[in-house]
């Protein structure tokens, strides 16, 4: 065989391998243009009862329930609702049943548990994620589903320990490379040495009447909310806005998409929060994963806003109708931190609540 026929197959055979190993990220996901087969998308949403703000629980059930149903004729799909209850030393969560019930999301509804969470529950929900479920963490745990917060204001991790009835604060999932832009707060956490639980609760009480525009934006690569691109959705306030995490973490964590911003605010924040993020989406190993600040599914008498929160909902799912291009795998670098039983060592150092 002459030399130039060899170069040739050598080169051949370099494309080939290296079309096996590229092809599979860039490749859409087998689901996502067709509704599940599965004979229902089951759905849990997640409650603490270590959280304050999770006892009115049944009141946010009943709501999300009757979103849910409305959902089912208008995406004609079957959707199966779980509430799941832990505490510190146990529950759902961390007896595995997010995995043994065959769950496919799983919904954090808002709170600061997040900031106090046991291990097991972290490890068992990233464990969850990264073999293929999905994750909605809305307001509160759209922080715990972040790396963090940065830019609290100076002295109030000790107030947050009180707040929060614990004398330390845990990490976060780290499921999205972002953390969540506490200077947003300042107007509100003025003076850290009277700062205490019944503030938190004072300032939550001002969300449900609060209201500001978010815009839907438009990505090339995911299509989540492709009917609203573009548009002015006027949601119900929550959790501070989203921020980019660490440049060099790119390299190891999937990207993150922005689906929505801030064009306007509302109190309890001021003017900071416009241009800042309000929804994401990324993914998380096999799983995927919406973080959304607001609460488009508290939004009252808006069907705007809840559907919204359903398209958000069926995506993680890998439930929903549409032809994205998303990349959906990084197997060489994602396995850098595939642990199940340890803290991500890689983030631990950045976390805010790292070193508490």
């Amino acid at each position: 065989m002459n030399k130039g026929k060899k170069n040739t197959i050598l080169i051949l055979f370099t494309i080939f391998i290296a079309f096996l190993f590229v092809f599979p990220m860039f490749q859409p996901s087998a689901e996502a243009g067709l509704l599940n087969k599965k004979d229902a998308i089951k759905v849990a949403f997640l409650w603490q009862r270590w959280d304050v703000l999770d006892i009115p629980a049944k009141l946010g059930m009943a709501i999300y329930k009757k979103i849910l149903r409305q959902a089912e004729d208008e995406y004609q799909v079957d959707i199966k609702v779980y509430e799941f209850w832990d505490w510190k030393h146990g529950g759902d969560v961390q007896s595995g049943k997010l995995m043994s019930l065959d769950i496919d999301v799983a919904v954090g509804p808002g709170g600061f548990g997040g900031w106090v969470s046991p291990r097991s529950y972290r490890t068992e929900i990233r464990r969850f994620v990264r073999s293929g479920g999905g994750f909605y963490g809305i307001c509160g745990d759209s922080t715990f589903g972040s790396l963090g917060v940065v830019n609290l204001p100076l002295g109030y991790k000790n107030p947050l320990k009180k707040a929060t009835g614990s004398r330390t604060l845990t990490p976060m999932l780290g499921l999205a490379n972002v953390y969540t832009d506490a200077s947003a707060f300042k107007n509100i956490l003025s003076n850290p040495f009277r700062f205490k639980r019944a503030d938190i609760i004072e300032m939550v009480g001002q969300l449900p009447i609060s209201r500001a525009p978010i815009k839907i934006e438009s990505t090339m690569m995911i299509d989540i909310q492709d009917p609203y691109k573009g548009q002015r959705v006027r949601v119900m306030l929550g959790n501070a806005p989203l921020i980019d995490g660490p440049v060099l973490f790119r390299l190891i964590m999937p990207k993150v998409y922005t689906l929505a911003e801030f064009k306007g605010t509302d109190d309890p924040y001021d003017k900071t929060l416009r241009g800042e993020k309000a929804m994401v989406a990324t993914w998380y190993g096999k799983g995927r994963v919406v973080l959304s600040v607001a609460h488009p599914e508290l939004t009252i008498a808006n069907s705007k806003a809840h559907d919204l929160f359903v398209r958000n909902l069926l995506w993680c799912a890998k439930s929903l109708p549409i032809k994205d291009r998303f990349i959906n795998s990084l197997p060489l670098l994602f396995s850098l931190y595939r642990s199940d039983d340890i803290e991500h060592p890689f983030f631990l150092y950045l976390l805010l609540t790292a070193d508490i």
